[in-house]
């Protein structure tokens, strides 16, 4: 099998309806299989996805395990030799997803690959990023203020000057969409468990180049991503606190990493 596709899902079983068909229509001619992994939702979810999708297999757990468990749960019983992690708020608009995989094929020293990622009104989201230092993080957010937004640092973390032509090495790329090597997967072991929510993605991009692998943006391949916003949203609020202590532990298991020298841009 040369593809599995991976989705947690929790409660949005509107957004992920969407993300499903996506995956149908728009990967054609790879055998691939698709997991869902539900973290306990509680509206029509689990009914609906057994019906309008029968041959996704479907894994309930009993509780919300977070994103990086229920992830993993998914990577544990995936057959493909690439493993596609996808985010239930992710709808795929590009047309040939073969594409990657033929690049992945030809370029074996990378473990994950990213794409460009716009939001529901068609602006691109900087889902490509530097390894985020912790005035990032305030940064971000405070974002909503104009001055702040259009500042250097954060526009140099978001990588706003990459003109997006060609493919590029970077530190790491939002785990809505990562296309991961099953080998590196198998040489750097699974997500953090420990990260219940956030950063799990940059952490498994910092441990993939730790272990001689790349990081790769491809610009050309395009996916909605209609974001949730949960910790924007409220900043104090259980989530965005789980989201926090994640950085935490990113930090400081990367510190020497994320305070270094930028890998493969100006």
């Amino acid at each position: 099998m040369v593809l599995s596709v991976i989705v947690i899902t929790y409660n949005c079983w509107g957004l992920l309806w969407q993300c499903m068909k996506s995956v149908f229509k728009k990967i054609q001619g790879v055998d691939y299989e698709i997991i869902v992994v539900d973290n306990k939702s509680v509206d029509e979810t689990r009914a609906s996805i057994k019906k309008e999708f029968p041959e996704v297999v479907l894994l309930l757990n009993n509780k919300n395990m977070g994103v990086a468990k229920a992830r993993n749960q998914g990577m544990s019983i995936a057959k493909g030799r690439y493993i596609l992690i996808l985010d239930a708020d992710a709808e795929i608009i590009s047309e040939d997803f073969n594409d990657l995989i033929r690049y992945m094929d030809k370029n074996t020293d990378i473990g994950i690959l990213g794409c460009s990622l716009i939001s529901d009104n068609n602006e691109l989201h900087p889902s490509t990023r530097t390894f985020p230092r912790p005035i990032h993080i305030i940064l971000r957010r405070l974002s909503y203020i104009g001055l702040v937004k259009d500042s250097s640092i954060l526009k140099k973390h978001h990588l706003a000057y990459w003109d997006r032509k060609a493919p590029m090495k970077v530190d790491f790329v939002e785990g809505a969409f990562q296309l991961i090597r099953k080998e590196a997967i198998d040489k750097v072991g699974l997500l953090d468990g420990r990260m219940f929510y956030g950063f799990e993605d940059a952490d498994y991009c910092a441990r993939m180049i730790k272990a001689d692998y790349y990081v790769v943006c491809y610009p050309s391949f395009v996916v909605k991503h209609y974001l949730q916003g949960i910790t924007r949203k409220n900043p104090f609020n259980m989530m965005a606190l789980r989201h926090y202590l994640s950085y935490m532990r990113f930090y400081l298991k990367h510190r020497q990493l994320i305070l270094g020298k930028q890998h493969f841009y100006k």
